[in-house]
């Protein structure tokens, strides 16, 4: 069922399981209709497709909130165009076939105008969706994203064609000179292409790499094995293609034994609160990267951000969450795709009007976007961030770090 902020905004009380944020006065002026799937007078309806079960149910609740809070502030605005954005969601069980299925039935059945994902099947429905034209923004975490270009995302992470020598140059800059890569070797399809893309960035900046493959959470013989690796080839870096729970253990483990390690490089998210009162400065210098503006940042986009998850989103009581902020950009994006799309939006008018901007910073949360130029393309510029020497919060090293594209 299609929830409405309209009907929440004027009532006494705020249910934390409503779908949609935005607030509309009875009298408010309607926009023109158009003969459009999802396009009344009065509203656009979306639909969000997410894993509320199976694999990253959990990890994927924020970001609800996150997609809340933007449509809140947007409709609270009045809306686009006139018109206020409505979406229903459905949930694909972190499945491709059961992605299609609820996908194909939001377009058919639901009368959406366009979808957002956030799964990591999302390439179940990606061929359908292109062949209809359907405007899909969402979160890069498969091939697919660089292949259809009625999908829109605001950064590529390592699914991207090509390299950047980004990391290296970083690596570089903090001292570091010889590295080991550990990547889960019994990820097949994402991990292995990941410590690749590492080992050229590292390359070109003159550091010599090489890489170990192990579990996700390595057992004590694997990370024995990439100590002795190290010690080998004289290695003062670790470079993570692993879950940053996965590599404070190594890390931890390494300092333990005496082995002087300079630079720690995750390609996963910031550790948590949790991780870090478990871990504490045996940690200290675990760096982490973003392709947006890290929620340790004082900006006036994150406080921005941090007031519409209040007045919006108020159920998620902890805003500083990356899953939140990236749901709110991803929002951002459908957002802007349809100021873009014009008084009378058609989803070939969102694909291109949103595909011709070059400028898109998500109001300052992201390094600046040319939807065609970076197409398909992995970042030249990140945000680093790194455990402090006491090992108790997250540091901003640098909130605009770049390098350059290779190849």
């Amino acid at each position: 069922m299609r929830n409405y902020l309209s009907l929440l905004c004027c009532a006494v009380t705020l249910a934390s399981t409503t779908a949609l944020a935005g607030c509309q006065q009875n009298n408010a002026p309607q926009a023109a209709p158009c003969d459009v799937p999802g396009v009344s007078g009065q509203e656009i309806a979306a639909g969000l497709v997410y894993p509320d079960s199976g694999l990253g149910a959990d990890i994927f609740t924020p970001l609800r909130a996150g997609v809340d809070a933007r449509f809140g502030a947007a409709n609270a605005a009045g809306g686009v165009h006139g018109r206020q954005i409505t979406y229903e969601t459905r949930n694909d069980q972190a499945q491709a076939a059961v992605n299609r299925a609820v996908s194909q039935k939001l377009i058919e059945e639901g009368n959406v105008f366009g979808i957002l994902q956030a799964s990591v099947a999302s390439s179940g429905s990606a061929d359908y969706l292109a062949e209809r034209g359907i405007p899909v923004v969402g979160l890069a975490v498969e091939k697919v994203w660089t292949r259809y270009r009625n999908m829109f995302t605001f950064g590529y992470s390592f699914t991207g064609d090509g390299a950047v020598d980004t990391f290296g140059r970083f690596v570089q800059e903090q001292g570091g000179t010889r590295a080991v890569i550990f990547y889960n070797a019994l990820d097949a399809m994402v991990s292995p292409h990941i410590a690749q893309q590492f080992t050229t960035s590292l390359a070109a900046a003159g550091i010599t790499s090489s890489s170990i493959g192990g579990d996700n959470d390595p057992a004590p013989d694997q990370i024995e094995a990439l100590e002795q690796r190290m010690r080998a080839e004289g290695a003062d870096t670790i470079v993570g293609a692993i879950g940053a729970e996965g590599l404070a253990k190594i890390v931890t483990a390494l300092r333990r034994n005496g082995l002087p390690v300079k630079v720690v490089l995750s390609g996963s998210q910031a550790p948590s609160r949790e991780l870090l009162a478990q871990y504490g400065s045996s940690i200290a210098g675990l760096t982490t990267f973003t392709s947006y503006q890290p929620l340790e940042l004082n900006s006036p986009a994150i406080d921005a951000y941090r007031t519409n998850m209040a007045r919006f989103a108020p159920e998620l009581q902890d805003a500083n969450q990356t899953l939140a902020l990236v749901g709110y950009i991803v929002a951002d994006i459908f957002v802007r795709g349809l100021q873009e799309a014009g008084d009378c939006p058609t989803r070939q008018s969102f694909i291109d009007g949103l595909r011709a901007v070059k400028d898109y910073d998500a109001g300052g949360l992201l390094n600046v976007t040319d939807f065609t130029a970076d197409f398909g393309k992995l970042e030249e510029c990140y945000s680093f961030t790194q455990v402090n020497a006491a090992g108790d919060r997250i540091e901003v090293v640098n909130p605009n770090f770049c390098g350059r594209r290779l190849g």
